[in-house]
């Protein structure tokens, strides 16, 4: 196993760590945003990227183009409604939104 292998790896367990933060720093029941969840989703989405850079590059995964600018997109929405809502008060309406952008991103990772 090479060097890049290695970084590749360690970025997918950097990048799950970072929804699964994601997630439990949302609460769409009490409509609670808590700190951190823009940073998480701003971290998976940059980690995100880099896979698919690192990936390509390396020449270590064959990607579905299709699949990564939908993933791409929904992060992207994420992360710019994260930092619009991390500063208003609890509770927060749009805890829901944001969870579920989370939730679609995750779930797109895993069923397609």
């Amino acid at each position: 196993m090479g060097i890049m292998e290695i970084l590749y790896t360690v970025l997918i367990a950097v990048h799950i760590v970072c929804w699964i933060g994601a997630l439990v720093l949302i609460n769409p029941i009490s409509q609670e945003i808590r700190k951190g969840a823009s940073h998480a989703i701003a971290a998976a989405l940059l980690t995100g990227l880099i896979l698919v850079g690192i990936g390509e590059a390396a020449d270590l995964r064959d990607y579905n183009h299709i699949k990564i600018g939908i993933k791409l997109v929904v992060a992207l929405v994420a992360t710019v409604v994260a930092f619009i809502v991390a500063k208003k008060d609890n509770p927060n309406p749009q805890a829901r939104t944001l969870f579920g952008l989370v939730s679609a991103n995750i779930l797109l990772a895993i069923l397609w």
